[in-house]
């Protein structure tokens, strides 16, 4: 029975240690965290798709990682926006595309994909050949849909592939890495047009290992005065993108739930773009 003190106490130490180091991530989402908006404030009732998602390869929760139901969210958001123009950083295997081709029948589809010789960040989820690059949707059927980019998104020339102001949807969900996070919404929302939607995956309050920089991309951005929320019950954030005279648009506390002293209806209420 002795012998077993010490490795009990040593689990014990251990839980305590890793609850104490994730202090200061919890108190930063807790202070300057991004305030949570509703699935159903986006969806506004409206119909959603029914159709059987391609499951293969699968990186988006509940199919990998946890049990809420990311995918759901993406394809009901892009069957309700019926974008002509998606964007998707971070192709992997191709199923979010593939899935996208399903719930947004029309759309013509631009997705990025680093080669593993041209990989420059830390937080990446799978490093591929080129040949698994895009493969579930090459697959199911796609492909002369999907314009397919070989890029670093740190040396991206989105200007060879879109015009400012005419993609409907972009998802960004690259290498997770702070500093890339928000390169690549700085990139990205000069192209997306006013009304449309960008949407950043791995991203929740927890900040919870490769949750925690694409969550603090997100809040430093806020703090540049774009307006993202975290959506409730995944870990999605999204940003709308408004014209310039919808700066002074209210805030919809009834919509939205927030945590933390800054998140006041008087301090975003000149920020917010979701009407």
């Amino acid at each position: 029975m002795t012998s077993l003190i010490p490795t009990r106490l040593r689990k014990i130490l251990a839980r305590g240690k890793r609850w104490t180091r994730g202090i200061p991530g919890r108190f930063e989402a807790w202070r300057y965290g991004l305030p949570e908006i509703e699935p159903d404030f986006l969806f506004r009732n409206r119909p959603r798709p029914h159709f059987k998602p391609i499951t293969d390869d699968c990186y988006m929760p509940p199919y990998r990682g946890s049990s809420h139901n990311d995918l759901e969210f993406l394809l009901t958001l892009g069957h309700q926006l019926d974008p002509a123009i998606v964007l998707e950083l971070g192709t992997a295997y191709g199923n979010t595309v593939a899935n996208l081709c399903l719930a947004c029948t029309t759309a013509r589809i631009l997705t990025v994909n680093a080669l593993p010789e041209q990989i420059s960040g830390e937080h990446v989820t799978e490093v591929l050949a080129q040949e698994d690059i895009g493969r579930v949707y090459r697959d199911a059927g796609f492909a002369e849909r999907v314009t397919q980019i070989f890029a670093n998104t740190l040396d991206l020339a989105l200007d060879e592939y879109s015009e400012p102001n005419s993609i409907d949807m972009a998802i960004i969900d690259a290498c997770h890495d702070t500093d890339f996070v928000i390169h690549d919404f700085e990139l990205v929302a000069p192209f997306v047009r006013p009304d449309g939607f960008v949407l950043l995956h791995d991203t929740h309050p927890s900040m919870e290992r490769h949750l925690g920089s694409s969550y603090r991309a997100c809040m430093a951005l806020r703090r540049e005065g774009y307006d993202i929320r975290h959506v409730r019950g995944t870990w999605w954030a999204v940003w709308k993108k408004q014209d310039h005279a919808e700066t002074g648009s209210k805030f919809f506390e009834t919509r939205t739930r927030s945590k933390g002293p800054n998140k006041t209806a008087r301090s975003l209420s000149s920020m917010s773009s979701f009407r």
